[in-house]
């Protein structure tokens, strides 16, 4: 059956903001063809939409469609992988952007026989939520046995940004390297020794490049060849790039800079390298902070440290002004705002970071903190107590919170210290005391809740 024009008539829904027409649309599409991957992801992207444009509320995901959460896990306890994945579809309807459903789902969907659907979840809950390792792990292996090795590669280098260390990650990618410049060399092809003694060093040096982590002696040999081809062409651009991306990898950030900077003057105009430079000019002057701090050298460290919050500051809002509409520089701008003090700039883009799931907690976290330093208690105290629902907590003194994020105690901490200067001693004790029960070691709030139980 062709589904074309239904998936073509749901697309424009989406495109024309009608969230709920498309996911309805694209749900009855897959109850005809549950393995369709186009429907799958075009509904994840409405779902995930639809969550942007409303956030939805987690105490009503669970009132509401905490009974499909729990069939489902039963029913993949039974192996009846495709009503499992129906059952999670339903609850994520609810909460589009949970993680332990989405990827509940993507697993059952893969067992029921349904790969173009899985790969359709986790690939798109991957490139929704890039910090997820499982998912872009999980795409990343269904990607290669399905031939797409460009993209599987992508996935797993994804992944390894989120765990350095993630050891299938690691063979995944070793393999895929090697295996893509094999084709794209030809050296699966090739039928002289001439020929393929030929292609051997450019095979090599595409694997080695595509890899973000090399031992010193693979840095050492690089080098040395990119200083060669330097010699014979000083303004080789791409030569100076990878230098800069070596010298960065044996955290040489001066020598880095250095590549990245001759580089950016022979192509001014490259917004990749602008920003490249700009990275790692923010790292010398972390380095610059922190040698000031080891030798005890206070007064050199603040004096650095005033240095290194403009140079942030400068820094993104160089980028937001080049991509407006990132609101991931908008948040790193309004925290480096923050930073150095200037609160109403920090405000300001703050307000426009909230737009972004993905970034929501943290920036009304800020945004509270804010609020509180400039004396306005109640603003302050509306977006702490949205913040801490964000970050899987809850503001109500009946609520008990089983695992309790890290962003979530920063949360009670600040609400806390709202309360005492209020001089709201039974408040500030309420919110000290539930990072207590999770966390007894927690900044100094042990001292604080006795402080005020001494003083009541």
């Amino acid at each position: 059956m062709d589904l074309s024009k239904h998936l073509e008539k749901a697309a424009e829904a989406v495109r024309r903001r009608n969230y709920g027409f498309a996911v309805g649309l694209y749900s009855q599409l897959l109850s005809l063809q549950p393995d369709n991957g186009a429907a799958r992801a075009g509904l994840r992207e409405a779902l995930f939409k639809k969550a942007e444009a409303k956030p939805p509320s987690k105490l009503f995901a669970l009132l509401g469609g905490g009974v499909s959460l729990l069939l489902g896990r039963l029913l993949r306890l039974l192996r009846q992988h495709g009503a499992a994945a129906g059952s999670f579809e339903r609850y994520l309807r609810l909460d589009p952007l949970d993680e332990s459903a989405n990827l509940a789902l993507a697993a059952s969907l893969e067992r029921a026989g349904h790969r173009q659907s899985a790969l359709a979840v986790y690939r798109a809950y991957a490139e929704h939520e890039p910090r997820c390792l499982v998912a872009s792990r999980e795409a990343g292996r269904l990607l290669y046995e399905a031939g797409e090795l460009d993209t599987a590669l992508q996935m797993y280098e994804q992944a390894l940004k989120v765990d350095p260390r993630d050891q299938e990650a690691l063979r995944a990618r070793k393999n895929l390297a090697a295996e893509g410049a094999l084709k794209r060399t030809g050296l699966d092809t090739a039928k002289h020794s001439r020929e393929l003694l030929k292609d051997v060093d450019k095979h090599k040096a595409l694997e080695r490049a595509s890899r973000r982590q090399l031992s010193p002696e693979e840095i050492d040999e690089e080098l040395r060849d990119l200083e060669a081809k330097l010699a014979e062409d000083a303004q080789d651009v791409a030569a100076l790039t990878r230098m800069a991306q070596l010298h960065e990898m044996r955290r040489d950030h001066r020598a880095a800079l250095d590549c990245a900077e001759s580089a950016l003057a022979l192509r001014p105009n490259d917004a990749e390298l602008a920003a490249r430079a700009g990275e790692l000019r923010i790292r010398v002057q972390e380095g610059i902070v922190a040698d000031a701090r080891a030798r005890g050298d206070e007064s050199a460290a603040k004096a650095a440290g005033r240095v290194l919050g403009d140079m942030r500051v400068g820094e993104f809002r160089r980028r937001v002004e080049r991509q407006p509409s990132d609101l991931g520089l908008r948040f790193e701008l309004g925290a480096a705002l923050f930073d150095v003090g200037q609160l109403d700039g920090a405000i300001a883009e703050l307000q426009q970071a909230v737009k972004d799931p993905r970034r929501q907690a943290d920036a009304r976290y800020l945004l509270g903190r804010a609020f509180r330093a400039k004396g306005l208690g109640e603003l302050a105290r509306g977006q702490l107590e949205q913040a801490l629902q964000s970050s899987g907590g809850s503001s109500s003194s009946s609520s008990s919170v089983s695992t309790m994020t890290d962003r979530a105690k920063e949360v009670l901490y600040e609400l806390g210290g709202l309360a005492e200067d209020a001089g709201d001693s039974a408040g500030a004790l309420e919110h000290y005391s539930k990072i207590l029960e999770q966390d007894f070691g927690f900044r100094d709030v042990a001292k604080k809740v006795e402080s005020l139980r001494g003083a009541s």
